[in-house]
């Protein structure tokens, strides 16, 4: 088929060349509209029918389509029907041409997709006025099309989406872009509700102020936050927005568009995590421990606790490297990473510096002996082989510990502090650690074998009782005594009380040793005429059914309860104050004497003496050593007793170390003494023999008596 040459058309600019198929079953028609379009620098196609018509439409995709409605074959709303349904014609500008009075053929020429409609008769002059107007329209709506594909495509790479939010419905209107970001398959039309429940419970009160403040103000605002996308993990969305006005120049909209920047925070968090973790064990390197100790450091110069750094190094992997593959040696360094983890606290963080040598930062700690056990706790992980694939690898730790404050106040010092005792560990055989500080070290060795002599030493029979006598005042008869503790140290000779008391309270060893004590004291003191005190220890006291446990006890060796007098301090009351009176009404429901020790150099508190059900107060030395020469200690000492008379309770003054002394305290009416004055604590046997001999009868007198120790 040939067309003449393209001639240029007044009016037809954007129009000229297209091709225009012609579908009409009467051969005439077709002739002259070719005429009148080619005259008009159009190029035809005909066809005459609707079948023909669809299968060129297909092969030859024409820029617009006239036909009639009336053919044999298939008429023309059934091909425009298919035409609509075509992937390559589907957007071609169809018109139909129709009876001038053929009302009904326009209605079904529309349902079928048509464009527009000619009339027939022909008006020749303006066919191509409606060609031309109708390819316009296409090319504008073509440009649409595609401007609208590209705006989609670039929304799409740039992961763009918008959104409306109407002040009067209260509804947001969500593009089809951001509906697929946030995974919805409902309308675009949502409520605040329904968009609120896909965002981080966390980030809707800022997401919150973002909306009133764009209301407020009028500007343009920003805010980034997280909801749940279709799929883990979750999306992160940067909002922009302004606000709409309406013709009022009022607020009714705020307009705005959300991009997805998911895949940059992302790889903003993989960058930061291998910034200051190690990619192969997962521990915090080098970069990310410095951070905490330096946060550490703050906290503990803000009236934080002290802590301590070790510096750690696990030779296995020094001893395996040359005979093993890389990915054998990753495995080993993995799983040493493991043992060394599996033994922390919550609160201490552990770190890889480099190669085979890791860092701790053990926070919060109480003391050296803290710290100690921490280190004895790695140190005994890597006693037994390290399971590794098919093999058990022996492997040896050496750890360097470094104390804050006192071996360094910044992060560099600490770990070269920590590094050099490392170095002094590693010169001992086999694992073990070492403290910076010499002298700490030996203390902190000093008192972890004391531990260990204790424990054996309850096992040894290695502690004894010595008893201080009690003198009454009043007759100058020895009424009672205190049971002591002291240890026989092998090598060392006899320890005091303060030299382990501490430890066996805070190793739990006390209550062995307190068990012990009770029945060792009352079954030597079973035959005297005398009442028995013995200390005991917060941990004691606290026990759950200590007054039952006391009876059974003394039912047991036979001591009377009421001979029985328990001393505590002012501290366990302090600490839970409900319970240790409950605890005190419960003793003394049995016959047991509770005294208050050491009066005075606690939290002293009239109210609480008043409130707590106490037989004895004792009244601490430190104030009857210094009562001939103050007189402050002497009208507290006197007011005390007052006090106490008052209240029903007895008097006990300790320290008692002359007969000056002595004598005021018979003066201001106490009731008991006690000291080195009147007799140093005793074994068993010498203080049978102190009672024989001893002349403490003649305090009834009114004459001067001197005190002489009895050793």
């Amino acid at each position: 088929m040939s067309f003449p040459a393209q001639t240029a058309v007044p009016g037809a600019s954007g129009t000229h060349g297209a091709r225009i198929l012609i579908v009409d079953d009467e051969g005439v028609t077709r002739m002259m509209i070719r005429r009148v379009l080619e005259d008009y620098g159009y190029r035809v196609l005909e066809a005459q029918d609707g079948q023909t018509a669809t299968l060129l439409c297909d092969s030859e995709s024409p820029d617009l389509v006239l036909m009639d409605v009336r053919m044999p074959v298939m008429n023309g709303f059934d091909a425009c029907r298919s035409i609509r349904r075509s992937l390559r014609s589907g957007h071609t500008p169809v018109l139909m041409l129709t009876a001038l009075d053929d009302v009904m053929a326009v209605t079904l020429a529309f349902e079928a997709g048509a464009t527009d409609f000619v009339t027939k008769p022909i008006n020749w002059a303006l066919l191509a006025q409606r060609v031309r107007y109708a390819l316009r329209t296409s090319l504008t709506e073509r440009e649409l099309r595609e401007s609208q594909l590209a705006l989609a495509r670039a929304q799409k790479i740039a992961r763009l989406g918008q959104w409306r939010l109407d002040f009067d419905t209260g509804r947001v209107h969500c593009s089809r872009e951001l509906r697929d970001m946030l995974g919805l398959t409902t309308p675009d039309q949502l409520s605040v509700r329904e968009v609120l429940a896909s965002v981080f419970v966390e980030d809707r009160a800022r997401l919150h102020r973002f909306t009133r403040d764009l209301r407020l103000t009028q500007r343009e605002r920003e805010v980034e936050i997280r909801v749940n996308g279709p799929a883990a993990p979750a999306k992160f969305l940067f909002l922009s927005g302004d606000v709409m006005l309406d013709e009022a120049g009022k607020p009714c909209a705020i307009f705005g568009v959300a991009q997805d920047v998911s895949e940059r925070r992302h790889a903003e968090a993989r960058l930061s995590y291998y910034a200051h973790f190690d990619e192969l064990t997962g521990l915090p390197n080098r970069v990310l421990f410095r951070d905490r100790v330096s946060t550490a450091v703050t906290a503990a110069m803000q009236g934080g606790r002290p802590f301590a750094v070790m510096n750690i190094e696990v030779d296995v992997l020094q001893r395996t490297q040359a005979s093993v593959a890389q990915a054998a040696s990753d495995r080993i360094l993995k799983a040493v990473a493991l043992r060394l983890a599996s033994v922390l606290r919550d609160r201490d963080s552990l770190c890889r510096l480099e190669g085979d040598s890791f860092a701790l930062l053990v926070t919060d700690v109480e003391n050296e002996l803290e710290v100690a056990a921490s280190a004895k706790r790695l140190v005994d992980a890597f006693a037994v082989p390290l399971p590794v694939d098919d093999w058990e690898l022996l492997a040896a730790v050496h750890i360097g510990v470094a104390l804050y404050p006192s071996d360094g106040q910044e992060v560099d010092t600490l770990l070269q502090h920590s590094g050099a005792a490392r170095s002094r560990a590693r010169e001992t055989t086999g694992s073990g650690y070492h403290f910076y500080t010499a002298d700490m070290h030996d203390r902190v060795i000093n008192r972890l074998n004391t531990e260990v002599a204790l424990y054996r030493g309850l096992e040894r029979g290695e502690f004894e009782l010595h008893y201080q006598p009690k003198v009454d005042l009043r007759s100058g008869q020895v009424t009672g005594v205190e049971a002591l503790l002291r240890w026989n140290r092998p090598g060392m000779g006899l320890q005091m009380p303060d030299q382990f008391i501490d430890i066996l309270e805070q190793t739990g060893l006390i209550m062995e040793a307190g068990d012990w004590v009770l029945r060792e004291a009352c079954a030597a003191i079973r035959s005297m005429p005398l009442s028995l005190a013995v200390n005991i220890s917060p941990r004691q006291f606290l026990h759950p059914n200590l007054a039952d446990r006391l009876i059974r006890m003394l039912d047991e060796i036979q001591f009377p309860a009421d001979r029985l007098e328990l001393e505590i301090t002012e501290q366990i009351v302090v600490e839970d104050e409900e319970r240790a009176i409950a605890t005190l009404h419960d003793l003394a429901s049995r016959g047991i004497r509770v005294a208050l020790d050491d009066y005075g150099t606690g939290f002293s508190s009239l109210q609480r003496l008043k409130r707590l059900p106490l037989h004895t107060l004792k009244i601490d030395k430190y104030f009857v050593i210094s009562l001939v020469n103050s007189k402050a200690d002497a009208a507290i000492v006197r007011s005390t007793i007052d006090l106490c008379h008052q209240l029903d309770i007895h008097v006990v003054a300790e320290g008692v170390e002359d007969d000056v002394a002595m004598g005021m305290l018979r003066d201001y009416g106490c009731d008991v003494a006690q000291g080195y004055g009147i007799c140093r604590p005793l074994s068993k046997p010498r203080l049978v023999e102190w009672m024989a001999n001893a002349t403490v009868a003649s305090l009834t007198g009114t004459g001067h008596h001197t005190f002489r120790p009895v050793w």
